[in-house]
């Protein structure tokens, strides 16, 4: 078996929560005020239906054939060429998207530290996130269980701090041109929502596999919650400006005054992005080593981890010439990619099980 290792739902909760909200915090209420505007506080709960969907997909085939990722899934509701070129398809994805995690990572530190090489900040994250997938599926959960106070608290204290400040009439008026602007700002969030599949990676290695979907359907609840609170914070300090600001949570954080004295937050926004910058990746690049290995059916995984950390920084570098430059890529096309290859194919896998009968041996003797 290539992960013998062992983590509670909870963990695997504090795990995912931060990929799917990290991102989103850090330029979400911008991209999303853009095509909702005022409207931009109701996005998220269109997005998160596609958070449920796939936790439900993940869920079900997890049920179906126990033990197995996506990548294995394929293997045994497709056969073994189409599984072949799906799971080629699966790990190239992971990926690409993974190199665009990197680089938007880069470039926001960059944004404090302006004379060091883009270069030298992605490695030094994928050196960091590549000695946490080494030490297996326990350390990535203990890492995250550690980790989540320290990414939730300042984001909460930060809230508090500038309340004082927010103008709620910067909400009105409601719902001006209908529904169809909020909908439209669900586009990108969308695909931030439908990476919580990752947990097809997670769900095989939990010691109680029966709270796996109930923690995954919190982390969905929870990151809803969490993106519409900070679309609606960022809109009453910021107005109609908002979509023209490209990291919003940092000038929240330049409005903290307090006293005179506790004052421009901007490193624990720094702190908040660095944590959930390397759980997210660290789960990309989990996920990623484990797929390629299953695909290879390889006996470890271990060999894997120094060339996909090189690929991944590659990845950081191939085609993107600076985040802010990718527009439409990071907004549209890759959303709509993850939507794909997180939600819907999965599903198409799922009905392809159910119409033909497929199921694990495993599985088949638990229900006999």
């Amino acid at each position: 078996m290539l992960e013998t290792g062992k983590i509670s739902a909870l963990q695997m909760g504090m795990m995912t929560y931060p990929v799917v909200v990290s991102t989103a915090m850090l330029g979400g209420p911008s991209i999303m005020a853009q095509r909702a505007q005022n409207d931009l506080w109701l996005t998220p709960l269109w997005a998160s239906l596609i958070g449920f969907f796939s936790v439900w997909i993940a869920v079900q085939l997890n049920k179906r054939f126990p033990g197995m990722s996506i990548i294995e899934h394929a293997r045994e509701i497709t056969g073994k060429a189409p599984a072949a070129v799906l799971g080629f398809l699966y790990l190239f994805f992971l990926l690409q998207v993974n190199g665009i995690i990197v680089r938007e990572y880069a470039d926001f530190i960059a944004y404090f530290l302006q004379e060091t090489p883009l270069s030298l900040i992605s490695s030094a994250l994928i050196v960091v996130c590549s000695l946490a997938v080494k030490g297996g599926i326990e350390v990535l959960g203990r890492t995250a269980q550690v980790f989540f106070p320290v990414f939730i608290f300042p984001l909460l204290i930060m809230i508090g701090l500038v309340f004082p400040a927010l103008d709620p009439g910067n909400l009105f008026p409601v719902l001006d041109n209908g529904l169809l602007p909020s909908v439209k700002g669900a586009v990108t969030p969308l695909g931030w929502f439908s990476e919580v599949f990752l947990i097809s990676y997670l769900l095989p290695f939990l010691s109680n596999r029966s709270q796996g979907a109930k923690s995954a359907l919190l982390v969905v609840a929870g990151a809803m919650l969490t993106m519409t609170i900070v679309n609606v914070v960022t809109l009453f300090l910021m107005g109609d400006v908002l979509g023209n600001i490209l990291f919003p949570i940092m000038d929240t954080a330049r409005y903290v005054n307090v006293a005179g004295f506790f004052e421009n937050m901007e490193s624990a926004v720094m702190a908040i992005w660095v944590i959930g910058a390397f759980v997210k990746v660290s789960v990309f690049y989990y996920a990623t080593v484990l797929g390629t290995a299953q695909w290879l059916r390889l006996s470890s995984y271990q060999p894997l981890i120094l060339p996909i950390g090189i690929l991944i920084v590659l990845f950081s570098f191939w085609g993107i010439p600076s985040f802010p430059q990718m527009g439409e890529v990071t907004a549209i096309t890759i959303p709509v990619l993850q939507s794909l290859f997180f939600c819907f194919i999965p599903a198409g896998l799922l009905v392809w099980a159910i119409v033909r009968g497929k199921r694990s041996k495993t599985e088949e003797a638990e229900s006999g």
